[in-house]
């Protein structure tokens, strides 16, 4: 379960913790979200620079291993990235500074951040991951339409898998686990980004985490 602020509350309202055992542990909160605050911040700098990518010749198939994933905008994308080495070490600079500022802290303490914060720095990463998107032509058969004009909507999607791919893959490797479809991490990205399958993320996020070299 995850310790929210509201839980402490009814636990303070129960009887279960003191007054002053509450503040105690809503300061302890408030430190753990500023300091994955800091970090989300600072892996959102890391998106910025798009000169690594210019070399790349982009796949834009929709299989991995030869197979054809679920047709959804998710299975899309996560088929396209595996396929785009490029964009996997793009993104790993993102998820390594994410990661190596989360060591220490557990699971839960991660998802309770998600759950209330992942909103509000998903413009900043929305908007670095759609110029690499349009920079790369990366997965260009999902957000690009017959005419060759955008659709904006699947631009959007596509741009928030990868976010949430970044998210996910960088708590695995802080809290040094191999996120499962239960994991509480998973769950407040799958209540944060309804738009976004992440049951059909997590069977790839250890192959995802192997590619782009994640410590």
């Amino acid at each position: 379960m995850i310790i929210t602020e509201e839980i402490l509350l009814l636990q303070k309202r129960a009887g279960i913790i003191t007054e002053s055992q509450y503040k105690e542990k809503m300061a302890e909160a408030e430190a753990e979200d500023s300091s994955i605050d800091d970090a989300i911040k600072g892996g959102a700098s890391q998106l910025a620079d798009l000169s690594s990518l210019k070399e790349e010749e982009y796949k834009t198939t929709i299989t991995t291993e030869g197979e054809i994933l679920n047709e959804s905008v998710t299975g899309l994308v996560i088929g396209g990235l595996l396929a785009a080495p490029k964009i996997l070490e793009w993104i790993g600079k993102s998820i390594n500074w994410i990661a190596k500022k989360l060591v220490g802290k557990d699971e839960v303490k991660i998802a309770s951040w998600m759950e209330k914060n992942a909103h509000k720095w998903e413009k900043l990463y929305i908007k670095g991951i759609i110029a690499a998107i349009k920079f790369t032509g990366f997965a260009s058969k999902i957000w690009k339409k017959e005419d060759g004009s955008v659709d904006e909507q699947k631009l959007l999607t596509t741009a928030q898998v990868l976010y949430v791919v970044i998210l996910a893959v960088a708590a695995g490797a802080a809290a040094k686990s191999v996120l499962s479809p239960n994991s509480a991490v998973v769950k407040a990205l799958e209540a944060t980004f309804g738009s976004v399958k992440v049951s059909e993320i997590v069977g790839f996020l250890g192959k995802i985490k192997s590619q782009a070299k994640i410590a």
